[in-house]
């Protein structure tokens, strides 16, 4: 099955990319109040797909061994320390249609380059870093992670995002 990306939320349709919705991973979003969560399964089942769902508790987040923080985010913190900023992870991988389509839509709009000031932005190829995917256990792409200067982890979002929502969520996570 094939889409066009400028059918997916939050692409532009001069983008003009295909998706191919059985080898790419997609998020569906869906409100609970109208489709339960079997439902919503045996829907994507149907269609051919294999469901996976993340659970998002906050514990899924900490750090599991503070001493093993991987070198290329480790350096990252400390240009983060001493600049006094935080540090955005941006997990990727070449063959992810979302992740151009997050590159072109939402890290080239103006209020999010402005906000990525009080950031060490450092974009992580899954491929080539699997120990570091592994280590803030990224399961989907993309997958944006900030972190503050102490390499706490603050926020997580995975899939697409509003370039403007989140110039404001960068904005509003820094003034913390």
């Amino acid at each position: 099955m094939v889409a066009a990306l400028s059918e997916l939320a939050g692409i532009d349709s001069e983008d003009n990319v295909e998706v191919f919705l059985d080898r790419d991973a997609f998020t569906v979003k869906y409100d609970p109040a109208l489709v339960s969560l079997d439902d919503m399964y045996t829907a994507i089942i149907e269609l051919g797909y294999s469901p996976g769902i993340s659970e998002l508790g906050s514990s899924e987040f900490e750090i599991s061994d503070p001493n093993s923080i991987p070198e290329l985010v480790a350096t990252a913190l400390i240009d983060a320390a001493s600049q006094g900023k935080m540090v955005l992870l941006d997990f990727y991988a070449e063959w992810c249609i979302a992740c151009k389509a997050l590159d072109a839509s939402v890290f080239s709009h103006p209020a999010v380059i402005e906000s990525l000031d009080n950031y060490i932005f450092l974009k992580v190829d899954t491929d080539e870093h699997e120990d570091v995917a592994g280590y803030y256990k990224v399961v989907g792409m993309p997958t944006l992670v900030i972190l503050s200067a102490e390499g706490l982890e603050i926020h997580r979002s995975v899939g697409m995002v509003d370039a403007e929502d989140y110039s404001q969520k960068l904005d509003e996570l820094f003034e913390k």
